[in-house]
């Protein structure tokens, strides 16, 4: 795996992005998305390095359900409402909530992001190991699935009916989920995990000051932004 390229501490990064997202939850008005839009660009470059064309390319992909909101409320609008704004205003609002969540987790390694809550939430080794082992379990269940495929292509001559493929190879990939889990823990239990609570780690994740700054900036200007966009009329509240 790439190795992270944040600047900030993962926690640092996850508060902030978390303040933007809020707003943009709580608002239906196509001034907002874009504003924090904005905002989230900004972050990105402040708080680590990015590859932008995955970036994008990732953005672009996960908005077509953005699009396809914008045409179902132009094609079929409700009653009394103005389809192409209340689409316009769709698509801007899943598509900032999409790049926002997909900076986050582009920029932040979850290694980095386990062991900072290890080190500086004082999670249990317990679940945080688990999640490492559960995070390094999901290559092994995609080499599984491909072996699966290959083996039931040979076995029952070619793919077949795809619902009958589709449970033969659910069933068996969760068998094989099960046996993987099982050695994870007699793995995790032979070098007691639960009895050690002092534990060292060779790579620490540290809270310094200027993680401290940057939440507090990322407060801020999330504030006064929202204050902004209120001052001006442009807010419209809505949930849904």
């Amino acid at each position: 795996m790439n190795r992270s390229a944040a600047r900030r501490n993962p926690l640092a990064i996850l508060l902030v992005t978390l303040f933007l997202l809020i707003p943009v939850l709580l608002s239906f008005d196509p001034i907002t998305p874009v504003v924090f839009f904005c905002l989230g660009i900004v972050n990105l470059a402040i708080a680590g390095r990015v590859n932008i064309q995955k970036y994008l390319l990732t953005v672009g992909i996960l908005s077509g359900v953005g699009v396809g909101l914008f045409l179902l409320n132009v094609l079929f609008p409700a009653n009394g409402m103005n389809g192409f704004q209340r689409g316009v205003t769709v698509f801007l609002r899943s598509t900032t909530l999409v790049s926002l969540s997909v900076g986050y987790i582009l920029l932040v390694d979850p290694y980095d992001l386990i062991r900072s809550l290890m080190q500086n939430l004082r999670l249990s080794p317990r679940i945080g190991f688990a999640l490492f082992a559960g995070w390094n379990v999901i290559p092994l269940l995609k080499r599984d699935l491909e072996i699966i495929r290959h083996t039931h292509a040979v076995r029952f001559g070619g793919v077949g009916k795809p619902f009958k493929g589709f449970l033969r190879g659910a069933v068996t990939l969760l068998s094989g989920a099960v046996r993987h889990g099982e050695r994870v823990s007699l793995s995790m239990a032979a070098r007691g995990i639960d009895e050690m609570n002092n534990r060292t780690f060779i790579k620490t994740i540290q809270w310094t000051w200027k993680d401290t700054i940057y939440c507090f900036m990322g407060f801020g200007v999330t504030v006064g932004a929202f204050l902004l966009i209120l001052q001006s009329g442009q807010f419209v509240f809505e949930l849904g």
